[in-house]
C-alpha cells in the first residue's frame, strides 16, 4: 500500500512539473517557457549572457571510431552561463533541435582558438547527460562555440570563475556536508602579506603595497561577513522548515490517517519505463567510457 502511495504522489509532482511549462522534445535539453525564454532550474541565476551571432557544433569525437556517429549544428544562437550549467539556444530552431544544455562540472580541456582569418571559437568535451537524446554509446562529444562577433573572453572568464565556484562547493560538501549557495560570492583565503622591510627610500612603496593589501583584506572580510550571513539566514530557515513541520506532524497524529490506494497511480508505468530506460542509457554510457 506504501509502494503505491508514494508512486501517486511521485506522479502527482512529475504531471504539475511538465503542464507548468512548455518543454523541448526528447532530442534537447532545455525547458522553455511559452515566451521562448529558458526555465531556470530551482535556484538557478543566469550570470552571462552573449547575444551576438554564436554558431555551435557538437558531434561525437574523432577518436571514437565505434561510436553512434552525432552531430548537431546551428549558425547562430545565444549562449547562457547560469550558476549550473552552460545553455545555448539557436536564432531559429527545428523540429530537431531546439536547445542544448549541461552541466558546467562535465565540461573538460576547454580552450580557446582561433584560424588566421576566422573568428574566435571556445572548445571542450563535454559528458552528455542522460535522457538527452544523445546515444547511450557515445561517453563524450566535442562541442564547439564559434564567436563570429566576439565575447569569446568574457564567456571563458565567467566559465572558468562559476566552475571554480562549483568545484570548490564540491569538494567542501565531500569532505564536510556542508553546502555553499553558487550564486553568491566565495571568500578567498591568503596568507597574511609579510611585513614591508628595506630602507627609508623604499617606504613610499611599501606604504602603498600595505595599503593595497588592506584593501584586499577588506573586501575578503566583507565577502567573508557577507557569506556568513546567508549561511545564518540559510539556518534560520531551516530551523523555521523544522518548527512548521513539527507543528504539521503533531497536527497531523490528531486526524484519521488517509486510505491508502491500493493501485497504482496513473501512467505509473510509463514512468517507470522511463526511470528504467535511462539507467540503462546511464550503464552503457559508462561501458562505453571504459572501453
Amino acid at each position: 500500500m506504501d509502494f503505491y502511495q508514494e508512486q501517486h504522489s511521485y506522479t502527482l509532482a512529475s504531471n504539475a512539473s511538465i503542464n507548468s511549462d512548455d518543454s523541448d522534445e526528447d532530442a534537447s535539453w532545455v525547458m522553455m517557457s511559452r515566451d521562448g525564454e529558458v526555465v531556470k532550474l530551482p535556484g538557478e541565476k543566469i550570470y552571462y549572457k552573449v547575444r551576438s551571432r554564436i554558431a555551435l557544433d557538437v558531434s561525437t569525437p574523432k577518436s571514437l571510431p565505434n561510436a553512434t556517429p552525432f552531430s548537431v549544428k546551428s549558425d547562430s544562437g545565444i549562449v547562457y552561463v547560469t550558476n549550473n550549467r552552460v545553455i545555448y539556444v539557436p536564432t531559429h530552431p527545428t523540429e530537431t533541435f531546439q536547445s542544448f544544455s549541461a552541466p558546467i562540472l562535465d565540461f573538460d580541456d576547454t580552450r580557446v582558438a582561433s584560424s588566421f582569418f576566422g573568428p574566435w571559437s571556445w572548445n571542450a568535451i563535454v559528458k552528455p547527460t542522460v535522457g538527452g537524446g544523445i546515444p547511450s554509446d557515445v561517453p563524450r562529444l566535442e562541442l564547439k562555440l564559434t564567436f563570429k562577433e566576439g565575447g569569446h573572453d568574457a564567456f571563458q572568464n565567467k566559465f572558468e570563475v562559476m566552475k571554480e565556484r562549483l568545484s570548490y562547493a564540491r569538494t567542501l560538501q565531500q569532505e564536510t556536508g556542508q553546502v555553499i549557495p553558487t550564486g553568491e560570492d566565495l571568500p578567498r583565503y591568503e596568507a597574511d602579506a609579510p611585513k614591508p622591510s628595506g630602507p627609508p627610500a623604499q617606504a613610499e612603496s611599501a606604504g602603498a603595497a600595505a595599503a593595497g593589501a588592506s584593501s584586499r583584506d577588506a573586501k575578503e572580510r566583507e565577502a567573508l561577513e557577507n557569506f556568513s550571513r546567508s549561511q545564518e539566514q540559510q539556518a534560520q530557515r531551516g530551523a523555521a522548515t523544522e518548527l512548521r513541520t513539527a507543528l504539521h506532524s503533531s497536527n497531523s497524529r490528531n486526524q484519521p490517517s488517509p486510505v491508502a490506494p491500493d493501485e497504482p497511480p496513473p501512467d505509473y508505468e510509463e514512468a517507470q519505463a522511463q526511470a528504467i530506460g535511462m539507467r540503462v542509457e546511464e550503464s552503457a554510457r559508462n561501458a562505453a567510457d571504459r572501453q
